[in-house]
């Protein structure tokens, strides 16, 4: 019996190590644990019983509420019987308190530092103590004692502080495993009572829930408790236990504990109503208590153990997620700089060659956007008759030409060619965009985790990657433009050869007309002009050549401004992404490295709270593992 309630202690005790109780928001281990929780009204007896288990006094007393903390009170029976009792609290751990009284007034200091701390005239807190009580007179048990329940304000409490309570308490006694010791005292009325209504609401069914019923001394005269102990009233599944504590004139007296329990029997055993029954004694409620709580335990621990070891394979996950602790030799820093800029790198590349986020947004720029724009631009208004005239009557100047506007023509093809300029220019930028945006993609996939830990390393991926690209992106820039520049610094002479010996009487009807097409898609040599006045005429045919002409650059615009994107700017990026940062980084010393390598305290608190569970965690499944 002693081994498992000592097993429960050493888990609990794992649990205060964690800062895991009832209220933690993600609790890991204590909701598993059968605990015992005392509830009861105010001076309902609650903390008398406790002392009373204990066997010493040590508790606050007073008026009102007297207990306004959660006290998490761990008995461990010790073995040597002349050993002197001592407790030791979380909050101070190491110091331990071997008088008694000392350990009231700690409770107390403590329980005013964290309301001052908690500030706005707080009179109650739901953040427990941790006491830890050394003894070879008490059994092994966890109890948790809660402030007691109240249904009106008294002396001048707030008025929030019956659902404060209330709820403190509840978030205590809702769990499955927590075993509800519901202190009544007995010369009031049961049906009334705060313990029971409050375990009547989280544990209907009563499995939970064992009744103490106190101050069984001072009963009205004829009246006694029997049909409660005996279950004829007011039935708990696991039944009543009477218990008789000191008295406020007993406690001013100094009675001590054992004449108080020795006082206890000779009142049961003097009362012809409870001679016959077990069920009273706080010897009895010590012993049922440790008995329940066995019972508890031993239904507990497979699930416990399966719990456990889940939750040791999540964290192991989560830590490993974090990454390993950081070297700080030169070398151990160099080579994992180098592998998280290829990893980085690998993972750019991969998106660049497929995918919705990369490749296939490159190809859209390419096959959609680019066409759209250069197939929106207005050409139009550069061959509409009336611009064709003005522009050949400026280039001719104040000698027209003789035969063909070589110098118009010149004139319109390199309008129509400035307006593909912006378009070719602007996807440059689209790809850019992309790649940037491809770097940061790259950045948060998972074998790229690492940089999260490292904020000023992935500052320096980040700026470095943006640089390179900004570098590409000047130099394709300037790509496109030369070849911009390149179709209007030489017209193509044979194109307009062609069409003069097509148009000529003297072309050779055995030989296929060229297929030149306009903007609009005309067949050039299909028009008919016999329809228009004669300059109409001229003017038109001019305007259908330089659209053909365009039409022709447009087409190898179209299918070599990709590449000089492909080629200038997406292969290079692919290819040496960071080749700069590695080479600066190579040159790097220890300190420099140190600096760059400066793992984020976010993550590394992070790493140590999850080893730190981790190994107590570990230590709770070899006590589990060595019990069964």
């Amino acid at each position: 019996m002693e081994r498992v309630i000592g097993l429960v202690n050493k888990l609990q005790q794992i649990c205060t190590s964690l800062g895991d109780n009832a209220l933690s928001p993600q609790s890991i281990l204590w909701n598993k644990l059968p605990t015992i929780v005392v509830v009861g009204g105010q001076s309902s007896g609650k903390s008398s019983v406790l002392e009373a288990v204990v066997g010493r006094d040590f508790l606050p007393r007073g008026t009102g509420i007297v207990t306004r903390r959660p006290l998490v009170l761990q008995l461990v029976k010790t073995d040597d019987p002349n050993a002197q009792d001592y407790g030791e609290f979380s909050h101070a751990p190491g110091r331990k308190i071997f008088n008694f009284e000392d350990i009231r007034k700690e409770i107390e200091d403590e329980t005013e530092r964290h309301l001052h701390k908690m500030g706005t005239n707080k009179v109650v807190s739901p953040d427990p103590i941790y006491l830890t009580v050394y003894s070879n007179n008490v059994p092994n048990l966890t109890l948790v004692d809660m402030p007691g329940l109240t249904k009106v304000p008294i002396d001048g409490q707030p008025l929030s502080i019956v659902q404060e309570l209330d709820d403190m308490a509840r978030q205590y006694v809702k769990s499955d495993n927590a075993i509800i010791l519901a202190v009544t005292p007995a010369n009031a009325d049961l049906a009334t009572s705060d313990a029971l209504r409050m375990a009547r609401d989280v544990d209907p069914s009563g499995d939970r829930t064992i009744g103490v019923l106190t101050k069984v001394d001072i009963m009205d005269r004829g009246t006694d408790c029997r049909d409660v102990l005996l279950g004829k009233t007011l039935k708990l599944k696991h039944g009543w236990v009477a218990v008789v504590n000191r008295g406020q004139a007993d406690i001013n007296s100094r009675v001590s504990m054992k004449d108080a329990r020795a006082k206890e029997r000779e009142f049961f055993q003097g009362k012809p109503e409870y001679q016959d029954l077990q069920n009273t004694g706080t010897t009895f409620l010590a012993d049922k208590l440790s008995n329940h709580l066995i019972n508890e335990i031993m239904k507990s621990l497979p699930s416990i153990q399966s719990y456990i070891d889940d939750t040791i394979a999540k964290l192991t996950k989560e830590l490993q997620a974090l990454g390993g602790d950081v070297s700080h030799s030169r070398g151990a820093m160099l080579h994992m700089t180098l592998q998280l800029c290829q990893k980085l790198e690998r993972a750019f590349e991969r998106f660049v060659d497929g995918g919705k986020d990369g490749g296939e947004k490159i190809l859209d720029v390419f096959e959609i956007k680019l066409k759209e724009a250069i197939n929106k631009l207005p050409f139009q208004r550069i061959l509409t008759l009336k611009n064709v005239q003005m522009v050949v009557n400026e280039a001719d100047g104040y000698q027209p030409h003789i035969i063909a506007p070589e110098n118009g023509y010149r004139r319109l093809i390199e309008d129509g060619l400035s307006l593909l300029r912006d378009p070719s220019l602007n996807a440059v930028e689209l790809v850019h965009q992309i790649l940037k945006s491809i770097v940061t993609l790259a950045v948060n996939t998972p074998e790229c985790r690492d940089l999260q830990r490292f904020f000023n390393l992935k500052s320096e991926i980040i700026n470095h990657a943006a640089n390179t690209l900004e570098r590409l992106r000047k130099e394709t820039d300037s790509m496109v433009r030369t070849l911009v520049d390149m179709e209007a610094s030489y017209l193509s002479a044979s194109f307009f050869r062609e069409i003069v010996a097509a148009e000529s009487y003297a072309y050779d009807p055995s030989r296929p007309r060229p297929a030149f097409y306009t903007l609009a898609g005309e067949n050039l040599f299909e028009k008919r002009y016999d329809n228009l006045p004669a300059a109409d005429a001229h003017l038109q045919k001019i305007s259908d050549h330089v659209s053909a002409y365009l039409a022709i650059v447009k087409g190898q615009m179209l299918a070599t401004v990709p590449k000089a994107i492909v080629h200038c700017m997406v292969v290079p990026a692919k290819g040496g992404l960071l080749t700069v940062l590695q080479e600066e980084v190579a040159g790097k010393e220890e300190p420099q490295l140190r600096r760059m390598i400066n793992e984020s305290e976010e993550i590394a608190e992070q790493r140590e709270n999850i080893k730190k569970r981790l190994t107590l965690l570990q230590r709770a499944s070899k006590e589990i593992s060595a019990f069964m």
